[in-house]
């Protein structure tokens, strides 16, 4: 049974949990913010102990992702596809205008956001942890 991994990733604010809810109306099987480290072990799992209801499998991984890992996920996706794995990154981005313009419409504020950085900024640093994805 083959298995399909889908890792959509991307800036915040740029419609992950909407391509997460489009996923999973179409019959994907959606985990939001998974932890890198497991992400390894689930496609092991989903090989090992086939589900149909787990062929097409969707996980969000974001910049609050343990940030120091990031730089792993081209090497990982490399590794699933060695082992048969049909692995895609569908990554999202938005214009920083767009995205500042979200945050400061809604109570929801950046994840990166802090006393010492700004929105702008955030968006910025955010860009920079994501680019090895």
């Amino acid at each position: 049974m083959a298995i399909k991994l889908v890792i959509v990733s991307g800036l915040s604010g740029s419609g992950k949990s909407v391509a997460l809810h489009t996923l999973e109306d179409i019959g994907f099987y959606c985990i939001d913010n998974l932890p890198l480290f497991l992400l390894r072990e689930l496609a092991r799992g989903l090989e090992e102990t086939p589900s149909p209801q787990m062929t097409r499998t969707a996980v969000g991984i974001d910049a609050r992702n343990q940030p120091e890992r990031l730089g792993e996920v081209p090497a990982l996706v490399a590794d699933l596809k060695g082992r048969g794995v049909e692995c895609q990154i569908l990554y999202l981005e938005a214009r920083p205008e767009s995205l500042i313009k979200r945050f400061s419409e809604t109570r929801r504020k950046h994840p990166l956001t802090s006393q010492d950085r700004s929105l702008a900024e955030a968006i910025e640093m955010e860009r920079g942890l994501l680019a090895p994805i």
